[in-house]
């Protein structure tokens, strides 16, 4: 391969999104950040809602700057973003309305409904997915209890990266590993659980055709094209539209046994299978099998993650006390042991909301101790977040039969060495982190394996190894977390602490 291979990639999370043109040559891939901006939200009606069609509006700004720096010619562009919001369209492709924010609080109360239509093991034996109030099945179930039910007039919905690989392509598909983010598809089939949406009386019509990743839809619009200065052959490709799909895929390793942590707003814990794994162990510790890509399976467990911290920064701010990361790490450090910590799973945590006192409200309840410094608050989070991992690191080996001899960690969490340190630690393994920006590398590995640009996964793997520097921190401090290990299990698991 003596000329570059380039590929866009949009990456569009809860926080921000960008545009990224990467360069693929020799094997060795290159990224070029293009374009940043922030994934708006507006509020209305006190509920919480994407302006999707803003952020529509800035992926075609990284468009025509992808073509400013680098011309017209591109192999390749695709999307990925977060799990479970969807747009609902008419028959025209219109918008049926803002698509609702996953930290909308309509989802209340929804597990009770759900559980009245089908039993939660049967939901689980169906899907094999981690029980979420924000996931898609309860969003949809809150839709139906509205006076207009929206349901009932759309022509399709489409989850949020489909639907922007809609608007670039023309093309309505669901690409399947954001699929299986739903609790609506059949993780054996690779399909949507007609069984299930049958069960929940939700319209089959609005359920768009699944697709694999590494799908080419299309190519760009000719009015997009024309706009941004691209081909308009340039292809559209549904790539793992998941963004942990995307970082799985990613993971620099072929060798041993082997977890990945994709470290962001979300932290996911899990490890790559063959197979969906589904029983009553797994369904007791809310183990989710999502879609991986090639017919892998995402063995894996949710764990809301630097949300937090993300939360208390915009409290702070709006005191006055503006910090960005590195400033709270430098704290954190300083405070020293927390040695008091909160479950970063608890429901209180999940919604917006002042998120310094969630915090101390959770410590009073566990009768622990607290401090309102802001070093100690982050170090408290911190360390929650290590046990957290710790535990479910401990959960997936028994689940799984087996013992992992490291942890992978991508995504921009790991630009935080002292959580990186604190998780090895915590795990007792070895934490190998990078490629910080392992979303998006995925997102262009597997549009380069689409083209033919790479023969398959293991290529991909091997060429992130020798593209990225990668940091490993070897368990050092390990007496800390093993002496507070049954008094975080107590509070993990609802019990008062003291």
């Amino acid at each position: 391969m003596s000329e570059a291979k380039r590929y866009i990639a949009f990456d569009v999370g809860a926080e921000s999104g960008r545009c990224v043109v990467g360069e693929l040559r020799h094997d060795q891939l290159q990224l070029n950040e293009v374009h940043r901006f922030p994934t708006h939200s507006v509020t209305y009606q006190g509920d919480l809602f994407w302006d999707i069609l803003a952020i529509f509006e800035e992926m075609k700004i990284g468009l025509s700057r992808a073509a400013q720096q680098f011309g017209s010619t591109f192999d390749g562009i695709s999307v990925d973003t977060w799990g479970v919001d969807y747009v609902l369209l008419d028959p025209a492709g219109r918008l049926l309305g803002y698509p609702y924010h996953y930290r909308s609080s309509r989802t209340d109360g929804m597990f009770e409904k759900a559980f009245k239509i089908a039993s939660k093991k049967e939901i689980y034996n169906r899907t094999g997915i981690q029980f979420m109030q924000i996931n898609t099945l309860y969003q949809f179930l809150a839709e139906k209890e509205q006076k207009l039910n929206l349901l009932n007039i759309a022509d399709r919905f489409l989850l949020i990266p489909d639907f922007f690989l809609y608007l670039l392509s023309g093309i309505k598909k669901a690409e399947y590993t954001i699929v299986s983010t739903t609790q609506l598809a059949d993780p054996r089939r690779r399909e949507w659980s007609w069984e299930l949406i049958r069960a929940f009386d939700l319209p089959e019509r609005i359920f768009p055709e699944v697709v694999e990743a590494g799908t080419r839809l299309g190519n760009l619009l000719p009015e997009l094209a024309e706009k941004a200065g691209i081909d308009r052959r340039t292809p559209v490709i549904a790539s793992a539209s998941h963004d942990t799909a995307a970082a799985v895929a990613a993971v620099p390793t072929l060798e041993g046994s082997w977890a990945y942590l994709s470290s962001g707003t979300w932290s996911l814990m899990g490890a790559e299978l063959a197979q969906p794994l589904i029983n009553d162990e797994t369904l007791e510790q809310n183990f989710t099998n999502e879609g991986g890509v090639f017919g892998s399976v995402r063995f894996l467990k949710n764990i809301v993650g630097f949300w937090l911290l993300q939360e208390c920064r915009r409290v702070w701010r709006k005191n006055g006390e503006a910090y960005d990361y590195a400033e709270l790490t430098r704290l954190a450090s300083e405070a020293g042991p927390a040695k008091a910590w909160i479950d970063p799973n608890d429901t209180r945590f999940l919604q917006p909301g002042d998120m310094p006192a969630k915090i101390i409200s959770f410590l009073k309840e566990t009768n622990q101790h607290y401090h309102n410094e802001i070093g100690w608050i982050t170090r408290c989070v911190l360390e929650s977040l290590a046990f957290k991992y710790r535990l479910t690191f401990k959960e997936l080996e028994e689940l799984t039969a087996q013992r992992i001899d490291r942890l992978h960690a991508v995504g921009g969490g790991i630009k935080n060495e002292l959580l990186c340190q604190m998780t090895a630690d915590a795990i007792n393994r070895e934490v190998v982190a990078g490629p910080i920006e392992g979303t998006v590398v995925g997102n262009i590995g597997i549009q380069a394996i689409a083209m033919g640009d790479l023969l398959d996964i293991d290529a991909l793997r091997k060429a992130v190894a020798r593209s990225f520097d990668l940091r490993t921190y070897q368990p050092r401090e390990v007496d800390y977390w093993e002496k507070h290990e049954a008094f975080y299990r107590s509070i993990a698991k609802g019990k008062l602490g003291g």
